[in-house]
């Protein structure tokens, strides 16, 4: 689960989903002081050079496992497995496991764990057993693996059950709860944590009793229960603090502000957040200050505190800027900062205060300051939105850039291999007995050529290339006729070569995504897509008569969120329209300077 959390942070802190902060609750940063762990591995560094120990050397695998892999490898190699008791045989394993995790070897670690249970079977050890299984299925709910996870944890469960393992039952239910989580059903991930929270019974359990609220904590915040949100984090929070999980602590404080904020109590979530500031030099995670002043920027934005909130929004900027520029140069906030130093302040004050136009003099000064601090707002805004667009832009590009290569390895690589294999079989046709066998296994043969060429022609459609957008889209119209019984109308008036084939690329995989919402979602009878021409823009207009959906409860997805970093891209205007059982309508205006 560490490394699934990990992970998961990486890519939505990458592009600014602060979602990825709220699944941090179950990293389990449960810290014990640096010093005492350097001395714990010094200890044992020099005993295991004076004994040589196997057992001494898996222990000092398992402590440098997140520090130094390498240095965990090197004692793993150490150890002569075959001279090893059965339990010392398994804390093996699963150091081998935890070692191939963080080096993101999931596949490997997965053999590992399933060989381990195999070895289980054999001389059951319960508590290891459903242990292990917890294991697999956090590997597999981070490769999003939904339905291998579920089974996996449910394994585990039914172990603990059969055998009154009551005192472990919250592990499980705390695992089946992140699956909910991940899928985003939020009702039932908040049953299995509460499932977890009465099952816990043990002093040993502190930690995972203040996951499991910290996570409820979380799934009650995307319900918007903002109370009851609340209370879950001051309870894990508390946990926390007693137990010394610093950066535990750092997390929940960060949640617990957030939803004070929804709240609107910014005075309780403003100290919340300035003592973070105090520690977060801790952690070296520029993802934590960018967030934190986000935070801050909101709580005193509603508290009425400009002033603040744009000293706060110019260290987010400046931080945001630093990182994605690798540059440490001035920042442009700076700059209108020295215009309004407490010096400048304290000399306008003071010929103000003499001159003979008190009133209007200070007038003028606040207006001005009001306009530099507008001004220095929207040159953070704009600096930011740039650079948001240059690594969306670039993201985008390095997708399809990837989609090439992979239909071109398909398509020349396993397609080729396919028809090869296929001939060579049918070279045999006349003697094998079980002829009609053999006939199936040919026919399968053809529907994965088949497959092969259509996945590769999805990711990298030909007629794009060759025949341009138009003809493509029309392609792709024609596909979903033959394969649907919906109903297709298309008016294209699209003059090819009016923007660049990169462009155009863009602009097939919003239709593309648009019918693929529909066809997954709406179950339409009729679509209609449009293309016009209007001054210097072109507009994109596409219809379903499907099921439709309520705008204000929609939740922006994959599918709608894609469309819309796609138009940002091509620098147009996305809109849709839909009423439940009324189908839906979206607008797309793109900006054409030929």
């Amino acid at each position: 689960m560490l490394s699934f959390l990990h992970s998961l942070l990486a890519r939505l802190e990458k592009h600014k989903y602060y979602l990825a902060y709220p699944m941090l609750g179950a990293l389990l940063f449960f810290q014990t002081s640096l010093q005492a762990q350097s001395s714990k591995i010094d200890s044992l560094t020099t005993s295991y050079a004076q004994t040589k120990s196997p057992i001494t050397a898996i222990i000092l695998a398992k402590e440098w496992i997140t520090a130094n892999p390498d240095s965990s490898q090197y004692y793993l190699n150490k150890v002569n497995q075959d001279s090893l008791e059965k339990k010392w045989a398994y804390e093996f394993k699963l150091a081998k496991s935890d070692l191939l995790q963080k080096k993101q070897l999931y596949d490997s670690a997965v053999t590992i764990l399933t060989s381990l249970l195999k070895d289980l079977g054999e001389s059951p050890q319960y508590i290891l057993e459903a242990n292990t299984n917890d294991r697999i299925g956090s590997i597999y709910l981070q490769l999003r693996e939904k339905g291998q996870a579920l089974s996996y944890f449910e394994e585990a469960i039914n172990i603990r059950i059969e055998h009154n393992l009551t005192e472990e039952l919250p592990k499980s239910y705390y695992g089946l709860g992140n699956i909910e989580f991940r899928d985003q059903k939020h009702v039932k991930a908040i049953s299995n944590y509460k499932k977890g929270i009465i099952n816990i019974d043990s002093t040993g359990q502190v930690s995972l009793l203040a996951n499991l609220n910290y996570m409820m904590g979380n799934s009650y915040n995307f319900l918007r229960k903002t109370d009851s949100a609340v209370y879950h984090f001051q309870n894990a929070k508390k946990i926390y603090e007693d137990i010394g999980a610093s950066q535990s602590i750092f997390l929940v404080s960060q949640e617990l502000a957030n939803a004070l904020i929804i709240q609107n109590k910014y005075s309780e979530a403003i100290p919340i957040l300035e003592r973070n500031l105090d520690i977060i030099s801790d952690f070296n995670s520029w993802q934590y200050y960018n967030r934190t002043y986000r935070l801050l920027v909101d709580a005193y934005e509603g508290a009425g505190d400009f002033r603040k909130a744009l000293f706060y929004m110019k260290n987010k900027y400046d931080t945001a800027i630093k990182v994605l520029t690798n540059n440490k140069t001035q920042s442009v906030a700076k700059i209108t900062e020295d215009f309004r130093t407490t010096k400048g302040l304290d000399e306008a004050e003071e010929q103000a205060f003499f001159a003979t136009q008190k009133a209007k003099t200070l007038g003028i000064v606040v207006a001005i300051l009001i306009v530099l601090m507008l001004i220095s707002y929207l040159l953070f805004n704009r600096a930011i939105q740039k650079k948001k667009l240059e690594s969306l832009q670039a993201m985008v590009l390095g997708e399809e850039n990837e989609r090439k290569r992979v239909a071109k390895d398909l398509h020349d690589g396993i397609g080729v291999l396919l028809t090869s294999v296929k001939l060579r079989l049918s070279n045999f046709q006349d003697k094998v007995e079980a002829k009609e066998d053999f006939k199936n296994s040919l026919e399968q043969i053809d529907n994965a050529c088949t497959e092969v060429r259509r996945i590769s022609h999805n990711m990298v459609p030909a007629s794009l290339t060759k025949l341009g957008l138009q003809e493509a889209i029309l392609d792709l119209l024609d596909n979903v006729r033959a394969s649907t019984d919906i109903l297709i109308e298309e008016a294209l008036d699209y003059k090819e070569g009016a923007y660049d084939e990169s462009k155009e690329v863009l602009i097939y995989r919003v239709v593309q995504e648009l019918i693929n919402n529909s066809l997954k979602y709406a179950a339409p009878k009729k679509v209609s897509v449009s293309i016009s021409k209007s001054k210097q823009d072109y507009l994109l207009t596409y219809k379903d008569d499907g099921k439709g959906f309520e705008k204000s409860k929609v939740k922006f997805g994959l599918g709608l969120r894609s469309i819309a970093s796609r138009v940002d891209i091509l620098k147009g205007k996305f809109t849709y329209e839909s009423t439940p059982g009324e189908g839906a309508i979206f607008n797309i205006t793109i900006p054409h300077y030929g």
